[in-house]
C-alpha cells in the first residue's frame, strides 16, 4: 500500500495530543454535558432561539480553539494549497462526484435495510435539526454550515485523526476518520431513537467522510477538504431551502 501514499503533511506531537484531547472533550463530551448544564442555566434547547444561539456558539468556539491549536499546521496546509494552484478545481469536482456516487449507493443500501428491519417511520434527527435551523435562522445556518463547521470538522477528523493516523496506516486513517465523522452527526440523537435507526443513520455520513479524506489525500492540503465540505453543505442548504 505504500506506493499509494501521498504527502499529507504532519502534525507535531503537541498538536496531535492537543487535538485529540480537544476532540474527546468537546465533540464527544460537550454534546452530553450540554443537555445536563443547559437546564441549570435556564436554557431551554427546545426553544428555537436558544437552539440557534447555542449551536452557533458551539461551532464558533470549536473552530476558534482548533485554529489556535493547529495554527502552524494550517499555515503549512495553505502553502500546499497554493502549490496545487488551478488543480484545486478539478479536485473539488472529482470530490463531489465521489461523494455523489457513494451517496447513491448508500441510499440503496439504506432502502434495503429499512425493509429488512421493517422500519415504517424512518427519520434522521440531525437532518431535521438542520432543516429547523435553516427555516428559523438562515443567516446562522449559513455561517455554521458553510464556514464554522467545515473548518472545525475538517481540522478534527481529517487534520487530527486522518493526518495523525496516516503515517501508521492509510486504511486505519480512512476508517477511523470516517467513523468518527459519522458518529458526530448521530450522537445527539442516540437517546431518542432505536439502535437500528442510529446504525442506519451512521451510513448516511460515510460517503462524505470518505470523499473529504480522499480529496485531502489527493491534493495534499486539508484546505481542499474544507472547501469541499463547505460546498457540500451549501448545496444541501440550497436544496433544503428550495424544498427539493
Amino acid at each position: 500500500m505504500n506506493d499509494l501514499r501521498r504527502d499529507v503533511g504532519a502534525l507535531r506531537k503537541g498538536e496531535l495530543i492537543g487535538g485529540l484531547v480537544w476532540l474527546a472533550l468537546f465533540f464527544f463530551g460537550a454534546h452530553f454535558a450540554l443537555r445536563r448544564v443547559a437546564p441549570l442555566l435556564g436554557i431551554d434547547l427546545n426553544q428555537i432561539g436558544a437552539f440557534v444561539s447555542v449551536n452557533l456558539i458551539f461551532d464558533a468556539v470549536n473552530a476558534a480553539v482548533l485554529c489556535t491549536l493547529l495554527f502552524r499546521f494550517l499555515k503549512d496546509q495553505l502553502r500546499r494549497l497554493q502549490d496545487r494552484g488551478w488543480a484545486l478545481f478539478p479536485d473539488l469536482l472529482l470530490g463531489w462526484l465521489v461523494n455523489y456516487g457513494l451517496s447513491l449507493l448508500v441510499s440503496l443500501v439504506i432502502s434495503v435495510l429499512l425493509v429488512i428491519f421493517s422500519v415504517e417511520s424512518y427519520q434522521n434527527l440531525n437532518q431535521e435539526a438542520a432543516e429547523l435551523l435553516i427555516s428559523a435562522a438562515p443567516q446562522a445556518a449559513i455561517a455554521s454550515a458553510c464556514i464554522l463547521a467545515p473548518l472545525a470538522e475538517e481540522l478534527s477528523f481529517r487534520g487530527v485523526l486522518f493526518c495523525g493516523l496516516y503515517p501508521r496506516s492509510r486504511i486505519l486513517a480512512y476508517a477511523v476518520s470516517m467513523l468518527a465523522f459519522s458518529l458526530l452527526h448521530v450522537l445527539s440523537a442516540i437517546p431518542y431513537q432505536p439502535v437500528s435507526i442510529t446504525l442506519i443513520n451512521l451510513l448516511v455520513y460515510l460517503p462524505a467522510g470518505y470523499a473529504l479524506a480522499w480529496i485531502y489525500e489527493r491534493s495534499g492540503s486539508i484546505w481542499s477538504a474544507v472547501f469541499l465540505h463547505a460546498a457540500l453543505n451549501a448545496i444541501s442548504l440550497l436544496l433544503q431551502g428550495l424544498d427539493l
